[in-house]
């Protein structure tokens, strides 16, 4: 009985200095968005994300009564939309293409009818029953997406430290949802055990204390190396010899078309130019001013492309494989993103005002 009061009373000490952290954070991120009100907008989800949390670590800290009526509705709201915040943030995170206004409309009507449907099931009903059971469906839904699409586009990611985040936020995301809404869809009195309940409200704290070392860490590193014009002018003769060697090979690859090879990824990119990956990425990231190597790839063959729509007839198919696009949808999609119109309509806009 000792052993299980002690587990209770440390449970509540990590809850509460998790909810001391978000609290933090949260101040931080009104704060950044009072001083730049044109981005206000980014900082809305990270602060729904972590009211979430705090539902979650105060509707099941381990004390009695637990809340009720409309305050525990508000806290399981706030909890069961979680995954869906969490999801949100994620792709506004680690996808630099995500944007939810360029959204189909089906995707914003799935979207409201998916809030509505929660306002419903806890606002309304009160929670509990299937309709909460597939709650918890539809957020293990979300949360595999979410982890999957962060592993996949891992790799391409040049940004060191988003990289080092995409680790720490597949491993604690992973450990606590994936756990979480497997025991909640088995039925069994698990989740409420003192020992789960302490290392879920652990990873919660983990989470947020590496949330916040990155963030600050971020910013100070950010403003300490904000240059002045005439730093920012010369920052480039400042690189190391070997970053300078590199750049050229970089150069060398881009001018003899090497990015047109098909299936080319950044490792076998840092094989042909002899080179250590990271060194790669860096110089790609910080000298180029890429986020994702796709993207690094996407503006040279686009680029190629406009020019091969114009000056032959080749077929749009031959052009797309001949530029190392594996399907004339990635192609087409890629080429819209960059010029905002398909390659055929480009072609014949061009085409039209050459004839004119």
């Amino acid at each position: 009985m000792t052993e299980l009061a002690f587990i209770s009373n440390l449970d509540f000490f990590i809850r509460y200095a998790c909810i001391g952290q978000l609290m933090l954070l949260m101040a931080y991120w009104v704060c950044r968005s009072s001083n730049k009100p044109s981005n206000w907008r980014s900082h809305i989800l990270p602060l729904l994300l972590a009211l979430g949390i705090t539902a979650y670590l105060l509707l099941t800290a381990p004390y009695h009564p637990r809340p009720q009526g409309f305050i525990r509705s508000l806290l399981l709201l706030f909890t069961h939309c979680m995954p869906l915040l969490l999801w949100l943030y994620g792709k506004q995170l680690f996808d630099d293409e995500f944007n939810m206004q360029d959204w189909p409309v089906w995707a914003k009507s799935m979207l409201t009818i998916l809030v509505i449907f929660y306002l419903y099931v806890f606002l309304v009903r009160g929670g509990g029953g299937h309709l909460q059971m597939l709650s918890h469906l539809i957020g293990l839904i979300f949360i595999v997406h979410l982890l999957a699409s962060v592993i996949a586009t891992w790799r391409n990611d040049l940004v060191e430290q988003r990289r080092i985040a995409r680790f720490w936020f597949v491993l604690l995301v992973g450990l606590f949802f994936l756990m979480l809404d497997l025991v909640e869809l088995s039925n069994t009195a698990l989740n409420r055990h003192p020992v789960f309940m302490l290392v879920n409200s652990s990873i919660c704290w983990i989470g947020t204390s590496i949330t916040a070392v990155l963030l600050f860490t971020h910013a100070a590193v950010k403003t300490a190396a904000a240059p002045d014009s005439d730093v920012e002018a010369n920052r480039y003769s400042r690189l190391l010899p070997q970053e300078n060697a590199l750049h050229a090979k970089l150069q060398t690859f881009i001018d003899k078309a090497g990015f047109l090879q098909s299936d080319l990824t950044i490792s076998n990119m840092a094989i042909q130019l002899e080179c250590p990956e990271h060194h790669l990425r860096k110089l790609i990231n910080q000298r180029l001013g890429y986020t994702n190597f796709n993207a690094f790839l996407n503006h040279y063959r686009i680029e190629e492309a406009r020019k091969r729509l114009v000056e032959t007839s080749l077929p749009v198919l031959s052009i797309a494989l001949d530029l190392g696009y594996g399907s004339i949808a990635s192609f087409n999609r890629a080429f819209k993103d960059i010029v905002g119109i398909t390659p055929t309509a480009y072609r014949t806009v061009q085409h039209a005002q050459i004839s004119s």
